[in-house]
């Protein structure tokens, strides 16, 4: 699932987004003074570039969520032994959906804890809405 940092800002500019940072201040300096110059500033003159308006959003990241009739559908289907699934066709059929919502919340807590404890987070981000600002409102 997408879930939207609203305490971080990152400039857009065609389908490049600047990193996150902590304010628009920081985020529309980032943008003005990235090392990949997005816009050419050294071609712009002071005041042209106090004037140049940027898309600034929120990013919004990746946190994974487990399904919990995934997890059971798959217990079913790939993990009972040959010698007892014959006489297993009633095993979790009737699961309820408050059950089945409780080990999706517990099953998800315990992989973001492992993803985190390993590294293994995913550090992507996008920006989907952003606003206008003018550069020379943050600018001297």
């Amino acid at each position: 699932m997408l879930v939207k940092d609203e305490t971080k800002y990152c400039w857009c500019e065609d389908e490049v987004a600047g990193e996150p940072q902590n304010s628009i201040k920081d985020a529309i300096a980032d943008y003005v003074d990235n090392e990949y110059n997005y816009g050419d500033f050294d071609a712009l003159s002071r005041e042209e570039l106090l004037q140049t308006i940027i898309e600034i959003g929120h990013p919004y990241r990746y946190v994974p969520e487990i399904d919990g009739e995934r997890v059971i559908w798959n217990v079913c289907d790939y993990d009972l032994d040959d010698e007892i699934e014959e006489w297993s066709d009633d095993y979790m059929k009737n699961v309820k959906n408050e059950h089945i919502d409780e080990l999706s919340d517990e099953l998800s807590k315990v992989f973001q804890a492992w993803e985190k404890r390993h590294g293994y987070e995913n550090c992507a981000y996008v920006v989907m809405e952003t606003e206008q600002y003018r550069i020379g409102d943050y600018v001297d």
